[in-house]
């Protein structure tokens, strides 16, 4: 069976002692906003996992484990021109590094990221710090801006804390000033990875955040192009 087979072990990589997944957000690829057929991308948030399929074959063709971080959730793709990136929410803060030698997650040093893939490679493009958490994201129809909930801004461990906050909020991230500062040279690395990772927390040009109501889910763009959609995951 697939996973199994030397050809299926050898496109999961590292990652084959691995023979499970949670998918939750499988997006077909596009070309000026409509889809193209020519791949399907989809999260596995329990190992952090990204796999593309080709449609023309219906065949994983690709898989990648993404760095840094844990759970990747909402997961959509960059609508114009194409899809040249795939935009990957990493759901849960975690401390960095994350070795067991702290749990706070109170710390500056306790986030998660927003993960851009090059969906033709399938490896990591970068990777950009946030406040909070990461929930469902989403990209526009101009290839500017990507969008992702957060549900969690109070970093907090229980369920209660992650409802303390009457607002949470949705970040939306400048891809053309990400890309600018990666090639400037403004980006760190994280432990043994190699991804640049910029900054966009608080205070950053590279986003902006958007106080929603508490705790949202679900992000959509509008197919006007004019609005980001936040869905509310609890009543008020």
């Amino acid at each position: 069976g697939w996973g199994l087979t030397n050809e299926s072990r050898h496109i999961m990589g590292e990652s084959a002692k691995f023979l499970n997944g949670d998918c939750h957000h499988p997006h077909i690829s596009m070309t000026d906003g409509k889809y193209d057929g020519k791949y399907l991308f989809i999260n596995d948030k329990a190992n952090s996992r990204v796999a593309r399929i080709r449609l023309d074959i219906m065949k994983c063709d690709k898989m990648l484990t993404v760095p840094n971080v844990q759970a990747i959730h909402g997961l959509r793709l960059q609508k114009v021109p194409h899809t040249k990136y795939v935009f990957a929410n990493a759901e849960f803060v975690i401390p960095h590094p994350n070795d067991g030698t702290t749990f706070d997650l109170q710390s500056k040093n306790s986030y998660t990221l927003f993960n851009v893939i090059d969906a033709e490679k399938m490896e990591m493009a970068f990777q950009v710090i946030v406040d909070g958490n990461l929930d469902n994201t989403d990209a526009d129809y101009t290839g500017t801006y990507a969008a992702a909930t957060c549900y969690n801004s109070e970093k907090a461990y229980d369920l209660g804390g992650m409802m303390r906050n009457e607002r949470d909020w949705v970040v939306i991230f400048n891809i053309p000033r990400i890309e600018a500062a990666i090639k400037a040279g403004k980006f760190e690395t994280l432990g043994d990875s190699k991804v640049p990772v910029v900054d966009g927390r608080e205070g950053s040009e590279l986003t902006r955040y958007i106080p929603v109501p508490k705790n949202p889910h679900c992000c959509n763009t509008s197919s006007d192009g004019k609005y980001f959609i936040a869905n509310g995951k609890l009543s008020p």
